[in-house]
C-alpha cells in the first residue's frame, strides 16, 4: 500500500535531484532517504532515478511517478484541510428548518454572521409549519428545526433543546382604539403566523372578532397591521424594525396580567449525532435570542 511519507520522499528528491539537499529538506540522513527510494523501486518493480557521478536524474517511470505523487499529496493535504475546517464548522453544508416566527426574528442576523464567520459553509433553510418540519426531519431531509415549545412527537424519539424565550403579545398600528381605551369591550380581527399549538392569551382573545387570520408572510402581516385595526399576535422580536420606526406599537397588557412568553426549541432526532455545523447554528441562535432580550427588553 502507498505510504504518503514515501511519496513525499519521492517528490522532494525529484525536485532537488540531489540526495544531500533532499535529505536535508526532509530532516533525514542520506542513507535513510536512499533506503526509502529503493523500497519504492522494489515495491513498484521499476527504476525511478538514474544515479551516476554527474548526479541524479529521473527516469521516464520516475517522472510519471513523481507527477502522480504530487497530485496525491496535494489531494491528501486538501482532504486534511477540509476535515479540519469541517470539524471546526468552517466548511461543509447544513440544511435545517425553521417555523415562520423564529425565522423572522432570528434567521437574518444568524445567517449574516455565519456568512462572515464561516463563508465555506453552505446554508440551506426550509421555512414551514411545525408538522411539515417534523416530516422533513424524520425523512432525513433536514438535520434539525426550530419552533415554539409545546409539541409532542413520539416516534422516532426527538431530542428537544431549549434555545431561549420570546415575549409574545398584541401588536397594533399607532392610533389603534385599544391604545386609548385598553379596557373597552370592542373586538377586532386578529392576525397570526402559523404557530400551531400556541394559544392566544386571554386578554387578546377577549378582543378577537371571529377566528384568527393565519398569514405566514411576515411582511404582509406587518403591512396589514399598520393599515388596519387588526391585532397581530406575535413577538416584539419579530417586529423590531417596525416598532423602532413607530410604524407599529405593542398593545399594553392589563396591569394584573402576568408576562407571557414562549420557549423557542430546537428539535432533532435522538439517534442522530449533531454535526459541527448544527452545533454552530444552535450556539448562534442562543446568542441572538440573548442579544434580542438585551436590546429589546
Amino acid at each position: 500500500m502507498l505510504q504518503l511519507r514515501s511519496l513525499q520522499h519521492l517528490l522532494i528528491l525529484s525536485r532537488r535531484l540531489n540526495y544531500a539537499r533532499a535529505a536535508g529538506d526532509l530532516g533525514l540522513s542520506q542513507s535513510a532517504l536512499s533506503r526509502s527510494i529503493q523500497a519504492l523501486e522494489q515495491q513498484w518493480g521499476m527504476k525511478l532515478f538514474d544515479r551516476d557521478r554527474s548526479g541524479v536524474a529521473l527516469t521516464p517511470q520516475g517522472q510519471m511517478a513523481a507527477e502522480r505523487a504530487a497530485v496525491l499529496l496535494a489531494d491528501a493535504a486538501d482532504m486534511e484541510r477540509q476535515l479540519a475546517l469541517s470539524a471546526g464548522a468552517q466548511a461543509g453544508r447544513v440544511r435545517f428548518g425553521m417555523a415562520p416566527m423564529p425565522t423572522r426574528a432570528l434567521l437574518p442576523a444568524v445567517i449574516a454572521a455565519r456568512l462572515i464567520d464561516a463563508p465555506g459553509v453552505t446554508n440551506e433553510v426550509v421555512v414551514r409549519d411545525t408538522d411539515a418540519l417534523w416530516s422533513l426531519l424524520v425523512a432525513g431531509e433536514i438535520e434539525f428545526f426550530v419552533t415554539n415549545e409545546g409539541f409532542h412527537f413520539d416516534a422516532p424519539v426527538p431530542r428537544v433543546e431549549l434555545l431561549g424565550h420570546f415575549p409574545i403579545g398584541g401588536i397594533v398600528r399607532p392610533g389603534h382604539p385599544l391604545l386609548a381605551e385598553p379596557g373597552s369591550g370592542r373586538t377586532f380581527p386578529v392576525l397570526r403566523a402559523s404557530w400551531t399549538g400556541l394559544p392566544l392569551p386571554d386578554d387578546i382573545r377577549a378582543h378577537m372578532c371571529g377566528g384568527p387570520n393565519v398569514i405566514e408572510d411576515f411582511g404582509s402581516l406587518a403591512t396589514i397591521t399598520a393599515s388596519s385595526d387588526a391585532i397581530w399576535f406575535s413577538s416584539r422580536y419579530a417586529a423590531v424594525e417596525e416598532l423602532a420606526a413607530g410604524r407599529l406599537c405593542e398593545l399594553p397588557r392589563p396591569a394584573d396580567a402576568t408576562p407571557h412568553d414562549v420557549g423557542v426549541v430546537l428539535y432533532s432526532l435522538e439517534r442522530r449525532s449533531p454535526s459541527p455545523w448544527a452545533r454552530a447554528i444552535k450556539q448562534a441562535l442562543r446568542q441572538e435570542i440573548r442579544a434580542l432580550g438585551q436590546r429589546h427588553p
